[in-house]
C-alpha cells in the first residue's frame, strides 16, 4: 500500500479546518452517547470500575478508529499492555514498595466469568526480534490490563497478496518496521477494511476522494501568500543603459565600436570587467552606507545616565526604508511584471469546502451553520446515513476486539449508542400527533442534544415511572368512579328511608315506603 499517500492524507486531515469540522460532527454523533455492552440484544448493566475503564481506555480507541476509517478506509488494531498509571513509581516509592503489584480490571459484567489474563510476550534481544513477533502470548497471572491500540503510521506496512482458489481474493498482511523485528509479519495484529484499496495500493476513503482538490486549493493559498509578499516588497529590475547620443549627450561615434581586431576586443573586455568590478564595489559601499543611515534614523538611542525607558506601543513595527544606488550605466525597467493574486480564490475555497463536505457525507449547512440552524429531516438524512454506515463498521471493530481481549461469548457486543439526528420541532410534531410514543421520541430528542447513554436511559426510566404513577392514579380514579356509580344506582333502587326502615330494630314500628307517583303519559 502507498505509504506516501497515507502520510499526505494524514497531514491534510490534521491541518484542514473543513475536514476537522466534519470530523467533529461525525465523532460527536458517534461517540457522544458513549459505549454500551449488549448480550443477546439486551443491554448489560456494568460495574462502576469497568464502566470507568471503558470510558478511559476504549473511548479514545474508538475515536482513533473513526479517524483511521475516515482517512484510510481501514484500521489496524493491536492488543498491548496498558500504560502504567500517572506517578506510579512516585506513589510506589512513597509507600515503600519496590515493585507495585499490577492492578487489573476484570470485565465487570454480571454473569461473565472471563477476565483479562492474556499477557505480553517476554521481550528478547534485538537479534531475536523475529521470534518475539512469532511467539504467541501466554497467560500471565499478574499481568496488567490489555487494551487495544492503533499503531502509529510508519511503524507498520501492509501488503495485499492474492489468495483463494484462483487468486481472486486479496489477503492483507501486516509487517512491523521496528528495527528489532526487521520487517517481520505480525500475525497477532488485525486489520479491518471498510473499503478495500485499488489494484495499485491507492487508498479508497472519504478523505482520499477530496485529497486532490484540497491539495490544489492549499497550493493556491501558498502561491497567493508568496505573491502578496512580493507585492508588499517589490523587486527593482534594472537593465543596461542604451548607448548612443541620448546617453553620452555628445555627438560622434562610440569609441568601443571602432575596434574590431581580437587584441583590441580583449583590451576592451578587460576594461569593461574592471569597470563592472568597480561598480560592484561602489554598489556594496552604497548599500552599507544606506543600511547605516536607516539604522541611525529608525533607532531610538539611549542617552547616558538616563533611567527612563521609552514606553512600549502596541503597534506593528514600521517597515524600514531601503535605499539602493543603481550601478553605473544601469536604468530601471519601466512597467516590470509583478505577481498578482487570483481574484477567484475565495470561490475556489468555497467549492473546496463543499467538495470536502460531500466526500465526508456531512451537509455543508451543518458544518458551517450548525446542526440546529433550521435543518429539516431531508437535510439531515445524508448525515444520518453516514453515521449509520460508520457505526456498523466501528461496532464490528469494537466487538471483535472486545471478544479477543476478554474472551466473551459470540452474543457479547460492544457497540456505540447512536440514534438518528432529527429536528426537535419535527420530533415534537410526531409525538403530539400520536405517531410515536415517548419511548421513541425521548431518545431521539436527548441524543440530538448530546446526552450520554446513561443519561438517556435514566431519563427514559424516570418517564416510565411517571407514566406508571399516572396510570395507577387513573386506575384508582376509575375504580372510585365505578364504585360511586354503583352506589348511586343502588340508592336509586333502594331509597335511604326504606333502607333505614328495613334496618331498624324489632321494637320499632316499621313505616311503609312512600308509594311512587304514577308517571304521566309523556313519561315525566
Amino acid at each position: 500500500m502507498n505509504q506516501n499517500q497515507m502520510a499526505a492524507i494524514e497531514h491534510l486531515y490534521n491541518t484542514s479546518p473543513s475536514l476537522q469540522a466534519a470530523r467533529a460532527i461525525l465523532v460527536g454523533q458517534l461517540l457522544s452517547s458513549g459505549l454500551s455492552l449488549t448480550r443477546s440484544g439486551e443491554q448489560v448493566k456494568l460495574t462502576a470500575t469497568f464502566s470507568k475503564h471503558l470510558e478511559s481506555r476504549w473511548m479514545p480507541f474508538a475515536r482513533t478508529v473513526v479517524d483511521q476509517v475516515l482517512m484510510y478506509g481501514f484500521c489496524v488494531v493491536s492488543v498491548e499492555e496498558d500504560d502504567p498509571a500517572p506517578f506510579a513509581a512516585f506513589v510506589a516509592a512513597q509507600r515503600g514498595d519496590t515493585q507495585p503489584p499490577a492492578k487489573r480490571v476484570r470485565a465487570g459484567v454480571s454473569g461473565t466469568g472471563g477476565s483479562n489474563t492474556i499477557g505480553d510476550p517476554q521481550l528478547k534481544a534485538d537479534s531475536e526480534g523475529a521470534d518475539v513477533v512469532s511467539k504467541a502470548p501466554g497467560p500471565v497471572p499478574d499481568s496488567p490490563n490489555l487494551v487495544p491500540i492503533v499503531p502509529v503510521l510508519g511503524s507498520y506496512e501492509i501488503a495485499l497478496t492474492p489468495s483463494g482458489r484462483a487468486g481472486y481474493k486479496r489477503t492483507a498482511r501486516i509487517f512491523t518496521t521496528a528495527p528489532a523485528h526487521a520487517y517481520t509479519q505480525d500475525e497477532y495484529a488485525a486489520i479491518f477494511f471498510r473499503t478495500m484499496p485499488d489494484k495499485d495500493g491507492n487508498l479508497v476513503s472519504p478523505v482520499a476522494s477530496a485529497f486532490e482538490f484540497a491539495s490544489f486549493t492549499n497550493a493556491l493559498r501558498e502561491l497567493a501568500l508568496s505573491a502578496e509578499m512580493v507585492r508588499a516588497t517589490p523587486t527593482l529590475v534594472t537593465q543596461s543603459a542604451p548607448r548612443g547620443n541620448q546617453v553620452n549627450g555628445a555627438g560622434g561615434i562610440d569609441p568601443s565600436n571602432l575596434f574590431f581586431d581580437s587584441e583590441s576586443r580583449a583590451i576592451q573586455q578587460q576594461s569593461s570587467d574592471a569597470e563592472a568590478s568597480e561598480r560592484t564595489n561602489q554598489l556594496a559601499l552604497a548599500t552599507r552606507l544606506a543600511a547605516e543611515l536607516n539604522r541611525v534614523r529608525t533607532t531610538h538611542g539611549q542617552h547616558a545616565g538616563s533611567s527612563s525607558t521609552t514606553p512600549s506601543v502596541n503597534l506593528p513595527p514600521d517597515i524600514p526604508p531601503r535605499l539602493f544606488a543603481l550601478p553605473e550605466k544601469q536604468v530601471l525597467v519601466p512597467n516590470a511584471l509583478q505577481p498578482s493574486a487570483r481574484t477567484d480564490l475565495e470561490a475556489l475555497l468555497r467549492m473546496a469546502n463543499e467538495n470536502i463536505a460531500c466526500a465526508m457525507g456531512v451537509p455543508a449547512s451543518v458544518i458551517f451553520e450548525g446542526k440546529f440552524s433550521s435543518n429539516s429531516m431531508s437535510q439531515l438524512q445524508l448525515l444520518n446515513t453516514t453515521v449509520a454506515s460508520l457505526g456498523l463498521t466501528i461496532n464490528d471493530i469494537l466487538t471483535q476486539t472486545y471478544r479477543a481481549v476478554y474472551g466473551g461469548a459470540d452474543d457479547d457486543e460492544l457497540i456505540l449508542t447512536t440514534a438518528p439526528l432529527a429536528a426537535c420541532t419535527e420530533v415534537q410534531a410526531l409525538y403530539a400527533g400520536g405517531l410515536i410514543d415517548f419511548e421513541s421520541a425521548m431518545p431521539a430528542a436527548l441524543h440530538s442534544l448530546g446526552c450520554s447513554s446513561e443519561e438517556i436511559a435514566s431519563a427514559v426510566d424516570r418517564r416510565r415511572e411517571a407514566e406508571k404513577s399516572v396510570n395507577e392514579m387513573k386506575k384508582i380514579e376509575e375504580k372510585t368512579n365505578k364504585a360511586e356509580l354503583k352506589r348511586r344506582e343502588h340508592d336509586a333502587v333502594n331509597p335511604p328511608a326504606a333502607s333505614a326502615a328495613s334496618a331498624g330494630g324489632g321494637g320499632s314500628t316499621a313505616t311503609k315506603p312512600t308509594p311512587k307517583k304514577p308517571e304521566s303519559e309523556d313519561g315525566n
